[in-house]
């Protein structure tokens, strides 16, 4: 008995260990499980080396483009001017201008646009601002634009306004030469956009310190016009998760154009969600003119619009001395014709304008006086006097045209100087034709891209 016990149980042993080979080589459920595990290891290994190339990626990304953390933190930053020039010079290139014609950026103090909105020290240079249309440049409550346009002449230097990096610098249709600063103020990331620029001294990447010039104005990409519309479009967009967000991402209305957009008063919640009022912004930081040590002058503080003079009291006018022997009566002078009939004043034909041309002449009057209608010699002129003022108050208009009137020439028997007129002072402005040979030449007069007036002009 004692025997066969023991061979039972090696029976069974053996029994046990012939259906387990037997399971474990034909078993298909094994099988599955084999190649299910080593699937798992295989796409766990996968997964480990892509997150391991996304870090490497990250890690090359920043040192290349940066991720912020590596910017300075800025306590206090400058404007992006030190001068400007006035409304008269903007003709001249900055280098060429004498320094009377040079003035120190005007500040408008705590952003309060209404203290300025009369003052042509400041409109003459802040001519549209954030949230305007370019119709109605500093009414801040119909438009969509996305900066503050400030105007001065061609080559005036511009400043980084923080210590920081360049995230960008290059052409834009739109915006033409284009500089994105990208800096951190408060521990906050944003970007300060300086464009239409003439030319920039920066490339991607630079590190850049606070009142470092970086560029200078000029007139390129989508502006008003060449002769005298030099300005800068400030921006300033906030951060949007490392880069900076297009100031109507998201609007609904882009497809309606960008001119539309700023002119209707379109996409404002996505421009307000994606850019500050520039000015108050630098308002808010406190901001100062830009250390111009290297300029040869100091910098001074910015200053408060001086206070209207108290007017003097009239004098007593002096009592004129009677003539001692009366004067011969003299034979009175025939009325002349009024003013009016004497002047040769052109009729302009506006039927043709745009939406831009029409709201301007909603509220001004345009008239253009040709000094003589006859046919002219090789050695004479014609000027032509633009006068441009308001409807209601008559007050003279003084500033910069959100479109300039053109003046065409068919061919080259006249030169006119200047072509385009964008700057009016004091509600005037003249242009001249010079004479260059004998013949006939057929003249018109553009306001935007529509014709208001046209004539043959002959040359004797």
């Amino acid at each position: 008995m004692k025997h066969r016990a023991t061979y039972d149980q090696m029976y069974a042993k053996f029994n046990q260990k012939l259906w387990e080979r037997i399971i474990k080589k034909n078993h298909r459920g094994r099988r599955v499980e084999k190649l299910y595990n080593a699937t798992t290891k295989f796409s766990r290994t996968r997964i480990y080396m892509g997150e391991l190339a996304l870090a490497f990626t990250f890690m090359f990304t920043s040192v290349l483009f940066g991720n912020g953390s590596n910017l300075p933190n800025n306590t206090t930053l400058v404007y992006p001017f030190y001068q400007v020039s006035t409304l008269e010079c903007r003709t001249l290139e900055w280098d060429a201008m004498p320094d009377s014609c040079k003035i120190n950026l005007p500040i408008i103090h705590g952003a309060n646009y209404e203290t300025y909105q009369y003052d042509k020290t400041y409109t003459d240079i802040y001519t549209v601002l954030r949230g305007a249309s370019y119709s109605l440049g500093r009414d801040q409550s119909v438009g969509a634009h996305s900066a503050t346009d400030i105007a001065t002449a061609k080559g005036t230097p511009m400043y980084a306004i923080a210590d920081g990096e360049i995230y960008s610098a290059g052409w834009n249709s739109a915006y033409g030469n284009l500089v994105r600063l990208k800096f951190k103020y408060n521990g906050k990331i944003y970007y300060a956009v300086y464009s239409h620029l003439d030319s920039y001294s920066v490339k991607a990447g630079d590190l850049v310190k606070k009142g470092q010039e970086i560029a200078k104005v000029g007139n390129t990409g989508n502006t008003s016009g060449a002769l005298g519309g030099y300005h800068v479009h400030f921006e300033m967009d906030q951060d949007a998760s490392g880069r900076p967000a297009y100031s109507y991402n998201g609007c609904a209305d882009l497809a309606v154009g960008h001119y539309q957009i700023i002119q209707q008063g379109l996409c404002r919640v996505e421009l307000f969600k994606n850019t500050l009022d520039p000015i108050a912004f630098l308002e808010s930081a406190w901001a100062t003119y830009p250390d111009t040590s290297d300029h040869g002058s100091a910098p001074t503080e910015p200053t408060t619009p001086s206070e209207p003079e108290t007017p003097t009291e009239p004098t007593t006018p002096t009592t004129p001395e009677l003539p001692t022997t009366p004067t011969e009566p003299t034979t009175p002078v025939q009325p002349t014709q009024p003013e009016e009939d004497t002047k040769n004043l052109i009729e302009l034909d506006y039927n043709k304008l745009d939406l831009t041309g029409k709201e301007f002449l909603n509220k001004r009057d345009i008239t253009i006086e040709q000094s003589t209608k006859e046919a002219i010699s090789l050695d004479q002129t014609i000027t032509f006097t633009i006068t441009i003022k308001h409807k209601q108050t008559g007050e003279a208009f003084h500033g910069t045209l959100n479109q300039p009137l053109l003046f065409i020439a068919s061919n080259t028997n006249v030169t006119l100087d200047p072509v385009s007129t964008v700057l009016v002072s004091q509600g005037k402005a003249i242009v001249t034709l010079t004479p260059q040979k004998v013949g006939s030449v057929y003249l018109a007069i553009n306001k935007g891209m529509a014709k208001i007036w046209g004539t043959t002009i002959v040359i004797k």
